[in-house]
């Protein structure tokens, strides 16, 4: 039931149902990510979640890489009160990634802009419901306290810029 929920919500936040629909603009973006900036929790939270995980999805202008390593709060198996939150905090990740690379008018994957979205959107939430706790992001939270949390991020792009370079590299023929 749990695995159900979970992947409804974000095959619905994903906007796999409307593949058909018009690419989103950079401006409606940027508009969507200005309505989880000011308030995650809002009634207009979840339609701009869906705007900017579809274009996060769909546009060519930016890159973000989704993984464990970038995402460790999205999970399959979370109970299903944390589905939702767990949903928004992907959808913030979203929003922090996409405004850097748009705002730096380059495609390069930015976690860090990310996470610190993620932890702004995770305090919003918690004001509003403070039994909601998400073991993930709270070590985000401790890892931005210490210090540590940009040069995490940093080592991690790194990684990933060197296995995608492997991965563009040709294979030996013999």
């Amino acid at each position: 039931m749990t695995f159900r929920s979970i992947s409804l919500f974000l095959i619905v936040l994903l906007g796999i149902a409307r593949a058909t629909a018009e690419p989103v603009t950079r401006r409606e973006v940027l508009a969507a990510i200005a309505v989880l900036e000011k308030d995650v929790t809002s009634a207009d939270a979840l339609k701009a979640a869906e705007t900017v995980t579809r274009f996060g999805k769909e546009s060519e202008t930016v890159l973000i890489t989704i993984g464990t390593e970038t995402m460790p709060w999205v999970q399959l198996d979370a109970p299903e009160p944390e589905a939702p939150v767990r949903a928004l905090l992907m959808a913030a990740y979203f929003a922090g990634d996409i405004k850097s690379q748009l705002e730096k008018r380059r495609a390069v994957d930015d976690p860090y802009s990310g996470w610190l979205a993620t932890i702004t959107a995770y305090r919003q939430i918690r004001r509003k419901q403070p039994e909601m706790v998400i073991p993930e992001v709270e070590e985000l939270i401790k890892k931005e306290r210490a210090g540590t949390l940009k040069q995490e991020a940093e080592d991690l792009r790194q990684q990933q810029e060197q296995e995608q370079q492997r991965e563009q590299r040709p294979t030996n023929m013999v």
